[in-house]
């Protein structure tokens, strides 16, 4: 059993425990100048960690949850009498930068994202501060600082997020006892300002100004296809069109981390003329749908920005996201909205939030009293040969293209207003080998 002795010092009262440990030591821990209740409930949960250093055993449950919730200062004094492990410490820069340093499964683009949060947590905290003594009233305060800063809803709720990442990683590893982020609120995290539906005409006149036909097709498959730009884009190769029914695989960095790595898309007959053109200038053999722009100093927002120019077009936010994002919008508009998340590679839940848009056509159609239900008419692809690489032999059919496939505006109306459409159905199924 601990003891416990008081000592008065300069009219102040001091408490000291006394205790034998599992060698039979005598060791002392003072315990300052507490109130002698603080005291007896210290005394105690000392008793309880020397009887489980004792026996060789992990303290109880009750006993854990105290020490994990006493200052640095007692932990200090608890394991020099071998009482505890010494605590491990850490400051915030030093352990965020740890943190971003290791993960290296991180694309670019998410380690500069969480490198901006790393720096406003510094900005506000300070890089030496203890991470233990950042406790939920300092994470309230630093969301605090955000909103006072003017930032966007969205930045703020991603920047807490991370906060609560980082956190949960400091937690596991034993540097702090709690997550001080875990009950702040993130908010939502899309930010409609920068949501812009962009109309069919307007994407015309980009690709009208487009260099090549490579360009011409990056911008069509983003528009039309619904590709991420450029990390689907540039991953697409010929092998992956499956000409002859009418839909292609689209390899996905981003899904394959949640056990999705390809999905099947359809040959969107919109899309299809910028497709077949690349295929006939395409070099024979070639692997890649697109060549030309795959070296990792080509910034293929840094293009699109002065092709607009030149089209005259004002730049919108995001956008290559937008593109897709107005894409999956007239998708939802004639097919079930499973359907059009599982063509484009997420979830209905994800395109409800950050995707889709209200359109002028929505409030054309419902003026006009277009709310009625109607079977869903779905463009029939031209016949082709599936092609395994890019060789003449698996060119498709110029006279069964010029046949049935014409320009398709018509996604978001009443009606498909392309006359050489059939009914049938484009659902894809598994089909990559």
């Amino acid at each position: 059993m601990a003891g416990l002795a008081k000592e008065t010092r300069k009219d102040r009262t001091y408490y000291r425990i006394t205790l034998y440990d599992r060698d039979g030591r005598r060791r002392f821990i003072r315990i300052g100048d507490v109130t002698e209740r603080d005291a007896e409930r210290i005394k105690d949960k000392v008793d309880s960690l020397v009887s489980a250093s004792i026996a060789g055993t992990a303290p109880d449950q009750p006993t854990a949850r105290w020490v994990a919730k006493i200052g640095d200062e007692l932990a200090d004094k608890l394991a020099t009498a071998g009482l505890i492990e010494p605590r491990q410490r850490a400051t915030l820069g030093g352990f965020l930068d740890d943190f971003i340093g290791q993960r290296t499964d991180l694309k670019p683009s998410t380690r500069t994202k969480l490198g901006m949060s790393r720096r406003k947590m510094v900005d506000f905290f300070g890089t030496e501060k203890d991470l233990r003594d950042i406790d939920d009233g300092g994470a309230d305060n630093f969301r605090q600082s955000l909103v006072d800063a003017g930032l966007a809803e969205a930045t703020i709720g991603r920047t807490i997020r991370h906060g609560r990442q980082f956190f949960k990683a400091a937690v596991r590893r034993g540097l702090a006892e709690q997550n001080p982020f875990v009950d702040v609120a993130a908010g939502n995290e899309a930010n409609d300002a920068r949501q812009r539906f962009i109309d069919a005409a307007i994407v015309d006149k980009a690709i009208e100004q487009a260099p090549d036909h490579e360009w011409r097709l990056i911008i069509a498959l983003s528009r039309y296809g619904g590709v991420r730009t450029p990390s689907e884009t540039l991953r697409l190769k010929w092998s992956d069109i499956d000409w002859e029914h009418g839909r292609f695989t689209v390899t996905s960095p981003k899904t394959a981390r949640k056990g999705k790595p390809y999905r099947v898309t359809p040959l969107f007959p919109e899309l299809l003329p910028y497709l077949q053109e690349a295929f006939d200038l395409a070099e024979s053999g070639a692997d890649y749908v697109i060549t030309r722009y795959r070296d990792a100093a080509c910034n293929l927002r840094t293009h699109f920005l002065r092709i607009l120019r030149r089209a005259g077009v004002e730049p919108w936010p995001r956008l290559f996201h937008n593109m897709r994002a107005s894409r999956q919008t007239e998708l939802v508009n004639r097919f079930p909205s499973h359907v059009a998340a599982e063509w484009l590679g997420n979830t209905e839940a994800v395109a409800n939030r950050h995707y889709l848009q209200v359109t002028e056509a929505h409030f054309e159609q419902a003026a006009a009293g277009g709310t009625h239900g109607g079977t869903v008419v779905a463009p029939q692809m031209a016949p082709h040969r599936a092609a395994n690489d890019r060789t003449d032999s698996h060119k498709p059919s110029q006279a069964s293209v010029d046949n049935t496939v014409t320009r398709c505006d018509a996604i978001d109306g009443d009606e498909v207003r392309n006359r050489e459409m059939v009914r049938t159905g484009l659902e894809p199924v598994t089909c990559r080998v």
